[in-house]
C-alpha cells in the first residue's frame, strides 16, 4: 500500500502565505484599475460636460466658498445633532459601549481622509445639482399655499421608502465577495462607529455615488408620485443626514418614522450590520431584509465589564 506523503506543516504554511500574498496582490491591482478608470471617467465628465459639476455657473472663488460654506454647514450640525441626542433627549448609549469588552475604535488613515475629502466635494456638486432641479422644476412647488397632506406627509414617507427600496439591494451588492474588497470594505474598518459624519461619509466614492444616486431616485420617485413640495424635500435630506450621522454614532436611538413599525428607524440595526457584516442592509424600512432573511435583532455584549 503506498503512503501518501503529506507537506511538511512549514511547508503548508508557507504555501498558504504565498497564496495570500498573490490573492493580495490581486486586490491591489483590481483596486487601482478601478479607481484609474473612475479618475478617468469623471476626468472626460469634467471636460466634456463641466456644467455637471457647476450648474449655477459659479466662479471658482464663489465656488470654492460654497464649498467650505457647506463643510461648515455639516460639521454644525453634526455637532448640533449629537447635542440634541445627548443634552436634550438623553438617550443612552448602546449596550456595547457600557458593558462587556472595550470595543475597538479604527483611527482614520491616510485613505480614509483622501476618500473624507473627495466625498465633500461631491457633496457639494450634489447639493448645487438638487438646489438647481428644485428651483427650475416646473414639477417642484416652491409656493407656500401649495402645502398640502400628500405633498408634505406623503411625499416624505415616499422618499424613506424608495430609498431604502434602492438603497439595501445595492448595499447587499457591494458585499459580494468579488466587489466587497474593492469598495464597500473601507466603510467596515470600524466595527463600532462614533464619530457621526466621520464614520458615515468614510466610504470609498463609488459607493458615495450609489448613495447619492438611491437618494435622487427617492426624491424624484416622490415628486412624481406626490408631487413633493421644495420644503418637504429639504425637511427629507436634513432629515436623512440626522439618521446618517446617527446610525454611525453610540446612541441607542430607536423611532417609528412610520407610525407602527412600518418605517422603523434603529441605531442597533446598523450597529449589527458592522459587527456582522452579513445582516441588516437596509437603513430605515428592514423589509427587504426581512424578505431575503438578513434581518438580525440586536445582540448585546455576552458579559460585563468587572
Amino acid at each position: 500500500m503506498t503512503k501518501i506523503k503529506l507537506p511538511h506543516p512549514r511547508n503548508r504554511e508557507l504555501s498558504l502565505s504565498y497564496i495570500m500574498s498573490d490573492r493580495r496582490k490581486i486586490q491591489q491591482l483590481k483596486s487601482v484599475a478601478l479607481d484609474t478608470c473612475t479618475t478617468c471617467a469623471v476626468g472626460t465628465l469634467l471636460y466634456y460636460k463641466p456644467e455637471f459639476f457647476n450648474p449655477w455657473d459659479l466662479n471658482l472663488f464663489h465656488w470654492v466658498l460654497g464649498g467650505f460654506a457647506i463643510r461648515f454647514a455639516v460639521n454644525f450640525y453634526d455637532h448640533l445633532v449629537v447635542f440634541a441626542v445627548d443634552s436634550i433627549f438623553s438617550h443612552k448609549l448602546l449596550p456595547t459601549r457600557t458593558t462587556g469588552k472595550p470595543v475597538r475604535y479604527v483611527t482614520l488613515d491616510t485613505q480614509s481622509m483622501i476618500f473624507l475629502s473627495i466625498n465633500a466635494i461631491h457633496e457639494w456638486i450634489f447639493v448645487q445639482r438638487l438646489c438647481h432641479y428644485i428651483w427650475f422644476s416646473p414639477d417642484v412647488s416652491l409656493e407656500i399655499e401649495n402645502i398640502g397632506l400628500l405633498n408634505t406627509i406623503g411625499a416624505l414617507w415616499t422618499m424613506f421608502i424608495v430609498l431604502d427600496i434602492c438603497y439595501a439591494p445595492c448595499h447587499h451588492i457591494l458585499h459580494m465577495p468579488s466587489i466587497y474588497p474593492l469598495i464597500h470594505k473601507h466603510h467596515h474598518r470600524q466595527h463600532f462607529p462614533t464619530r457621526g459624519y466621520l464614520d458615515a461619509g468614510n466610504e470609498h466614492p463609488i459607493e458615495h455615488v450609489i448613495g447619492v444616486l438611491c437618494t435622487l431616485a427617492a426624491v424624484r420617485t416622490a415628486v412624481y408620485v406626490a408631487n413633493a413640495h421644495a420644503l418637504v424635500i429639504f425637511l427629507f435630506f436634513n432629515i436623512h443626514a440626522a439618521l446618517a450621522m446617527l446610525n454611525h454614532s453610540p446612541y441607542d436611538v430607536e423611532f417609528d418614522i412610520i407610525p407602527f413599525g412600518i418605517v422603523q428607524y434603529s441605531v442597533a440595526n446598523h450597529e449589527m450590520h458592522h459587527r456582522k457584516f452579513t445582516i441588516n442592509y437596509a437603513q430605515y424600512c428592514m423589509w427587504y431584509d426581512h424578505l431575503v432573511k438578513t434581518f438580525g435583532r440586536y445582540e448585546g455584549p455576552m458579559s460585563k465589564q468587572i
